[in-house]
């Protein structure tokens, strides 16, 4: 008996090695070799009497095949068999053939028909549409998605949280990110670190650094991609300082290499923050990484080296890249308009061929800086030639255009033709009407700028100060810097008081100016004091006078008018006696009177 049964077992297992596998087997194991091709082979091989089986399988293998090979053809043949074999109902199947549409379909469309048509459906392939939707921009149609699955009683699993986390993060609904945060700490996804990089990136994005730092620090071993996103929160919250120090932490406490996303972050802080010592030494550490020649941390590079002032090193950088992008380009753009080279911008944007919207903001501005207005239209006409008029930034500087070149008129046509403003238009359409002496007009639409509910910034105060100084409008100075101050909690700048000192003086309140001074911060300026020496020329109060040019003569001995404007003052009142010693001195400090010139 016993003999009979080891005689069976060893014979069966003789057979199982002899006998080769089946067709269908190799073919499941040519597909999981990514060998598509010798797969699709083994089948046509197959004669029609000796037909595939119909397991799910076998078919979800093969699709899968195809979507990993980009072989979308195949894939919808595939497809035909299944409907044929009646397997188009089966999960398995049914989730290889969504995730084929979904990556290698014309249109997304075809994904959602797919996706609406299938009769069972899991969280699996509700989580494959919630992603697809963030991926092409429609994060409110994903959260809708969600909706509809949580209420067909379908548990969210870690991928579906990952993806509504960058849905609220897309949108800025920090609020209903809380909501997936407290969902993510019930379901014990709080150490999964795929989700809790999708945390920081949400709350760095809506500018929520202490939480996105908290969140971080509660992770018992973070990865390379969360020290990315905390490192990119903090870099959008201008918190450059905190950021660097992480960085400085992955690298060299942790051991953690840098990839080309984190170094992007810290160059942007860098950048930013005006450090090139140190970029220079994160260049040498991406030159010995072996990241030269990736176009995201070249591009990284000419904008760190561009906002740090060395033009010619963002140049270099530049001329070394095999491959350029509408990044590269608007990064060196942007650092020659920042030195002030606007002919150097004008010039690369007609290099450039294929432009993008960005870079029509920073050749418009370059315009503005020279006072080219046929420039300036020529960009406008390509603008509209494709397809513009909805970008803010673009038409802001379109604003800024016309105003400084005089056509305040046709400045204040395009501000109320846009269909989205901001901080940025408002204050460039204020001073256009103020730089063209429309006093009147600039504080009508400062106080427009109110009434819509958009904050003020410093720059919108300068250019309400400016108006009001080259109107004569005193009192409504007098309000609007106290506004600034009292209700606003702006700290006023040098600019500031500078328009508020040429304000007084116009009028000749001199001693209410210099009292202004003396309260300041920036007391000690010089070139609050040289604006109040200016309005002494038609003052009649010669004491003051004295003491404002004294005052100029301490802070900068070689300024020639402190003394030509103190001279004056003694020979007005009969003091010829003082008034040859100013002349003398003025000899002795070898100060000399710069000669006037006209540009006539």
């Amino acid at each position: 008996m016993f003999l009979k049964l080891f005689i069976q077992r060893h014979y069966s297992s003789i057979t199982s090695l002899t006998n080769p596998p089946s067709k269908e087997s190799e073919t499941i194991q040519l597909c999981r070799s990514g060998l598509l091709s010798q797969a699709l082979n083994l089948l046509n091989t197959i004669s029609s009497a000796n037909r595939i089986s119909s397991k799910p399988i076998l078919y979800a293998t093969l699709i899968q095949a195809c979507t990993k090979a980009h072989s979308f053809n195949h894939g919808l043949q595939f497809h035909c068999h299944v409907i044929k074999t009646g397997l188009e109902n089966d999960r398995f199947v049914g989730n290889s053939l969504l995730a084929l549409y979904f990556k290698l379909g014309p249109t997304f469309a075809d994904t959602r028909r797919f996706f609406d048509g299938m009769l069972y459906k899991d969280v699996v392939a509700w989580s494959s549409m919630i992603t697809g939707y963030v991926k092409i921009g429609k994060p409110n149609v994903s959260l809708k998605l969600y909706g509809e699955m949580i209420g067909l009683g379908f548990e969210p699993n870690g991928f579906t949280l990952s993806a509504v986390i960058k849905a609220c993060s897309e949108i800025g609904l920090l609020k209903l990110g809380r909501g997936f945060h407290g969902v993510v700490i019930i379901r014990g996804f709080d150490e999964n670190n795929v989700i809790v990089s999708a945390l920081i990136d949400m709350y760095g994005k809506n500018c929520e650094s202490g939480d996105a730092v908290k969140v971080f620090d509660e992770l018992p071993e973070p990865d390379a991609v969360c020290w990315t996103s905390v490192i990119s929160g903090l870099t959008r919250c201008e918190l450059h300082e905190e950021a660097l120090r992480l960085f400085y932490l992955m690298h060299r406490k942790n051991g953690l290499l840098p990839d080309l996303f984190t170094f992007g972050s810290v160059l942007t802080a860098l950048g930013n923050s005006g450090r090139p010592r140190q970029g220079r030494e994160v260049h040498a550490k991406i030159v010995t990484s072996g990241l030269c020649g990736n176009v995201v941390v070249d591009s990284s590079l000419v904008d760190m080296y561009a906002k740090c002032g060395l033009v010619s090193d963002s140049q270099r950088v530049f001329d070394r890249m095999a491959k350029t992008n509408f990044v590269s380009w608007c990064a060196l753009m942007g650092g020659y308009c920042q030195k002030g080279d606007f002919d150097a911008v004008i010039e690369l944007f007609r290099m450039m061929g294929k432009v993008d919207l960005y870079s029509f903001g920073t050749v418009l501005r370059a315009c503005a800086g020279l006072a080219a207005l046929k420039s300036g239209k020529e960009v406008h006409c390509q603008y509209l030639r494709r397809g513009g008029w909805s970008d803010v930034i673009v038409e802001s500087a379109l604003v800024d255009l016309y105003a400084k070149c005089g056509f305040d008129s046709y400045a204040y046509v395009i501000f109320r033709q846009m269909k989205v403003t901001n901080s940025v238009t408002w204050n460039s359409m204020i001073s256009g009407f103020a730089q063209n002496g429309k006093g009147t007009e600039a504080i009508a639409v400062f106080e427009e700028m109110i009434s819509e509910e958009v904050k003020p910034d410093y720059i919108s105060f300068i250019a309400v100060l400016f108006a009001c100084s080259h109107s004569g409008m005193v009192d409504e100075g007098r309000k609007y810097f106290l506004s600034m101050i009292n209700e606003y909690g702006i700290k006023p700048h040098i600019e500031h008081y500078s328009c508020m000192v040429d304000l007084l003086g116009r009028v000749g309140e001199i001693e209410e100016a210099e009292s202004l001074i003396l309260g300041a911060e920036c007391r000690n300026d010089s070139s609050l004091w040289a604006t109040l020496l200016g309005a002494c020329t038609s003052s009649t109060n010669p004491t003051a006078a004295e003491r404002i040019a004294k005052k100029m003569m301490e802070l900068k001995p070689d300024y020639h008018l402190s003394y030509v404007l103190l001279a004056n003052v003694y020979r007005a009142v009969g003091r010829w006696a003082d008034a040859l010693e100013i002349r003398r001195q003025m000899q002795e400090k070898r100060v000399n009177k710069i000669t006037g010139k006209s540009w006539i």
